[in-house]
């Protein structure tokens, strides 16, 4: 029994450290709650802001498909500029569950709403 014990130990510290973004991944509801995409009042680079974001992790957008979009954009000016050509995605289905593959800047917005109401945000995963 004892033996058994040891080997179901020594598998758990194995996956925590051989795949620590399995087991530590987190998921982010974008604006702090469901439907948060799409909410006007909600400042998206504070919100961003206040969180850490890491490989694994998974943002989650709800929003209504008929009056958004979400736009990966490829780099910042392109994200600067509102423009969403070319791009790394566009998703129009109003729920999106997005997994941060790599540590990088990821570059978000949406394309009916960017200028005027700034829904758009960036963040720097590790």
């Amino acid at each position: 029994m004892a033996r058994y014990g040891r080997t179901v130990s020594l598998g758990l510290v194995i996956v925590f450290f051989v795949f620590p973004s399995m087991v530590l991944s987190a998921e982010y509801w974008v604006g702090g709650v469901p439907d948060g995409w799409g909410m006007f009042e909600e400042d998206y680079m504070n919100w961003a802001a206040s969180k850490t974001f890491h490989v694994g992790d998974v943002l989650l957008f709800s929003y209504d498909a008929k009056i958004h979009d979400l736009v990966v954009a490829a780099n910042s000016d392109l994200y600067e500029q509102c423009n969403p050509t070319p791009n790394s995605g566009v998703y129009q289905t109003g729920m999106e569950s997005l997994t941060l593959p790599v540590a990088g800047t990821y570059y978000f917005f949406c394309s009916f709403h960017c200028h005027p109401f700034a829904m758009k945000f960036y963040i720097n995963v590790t």
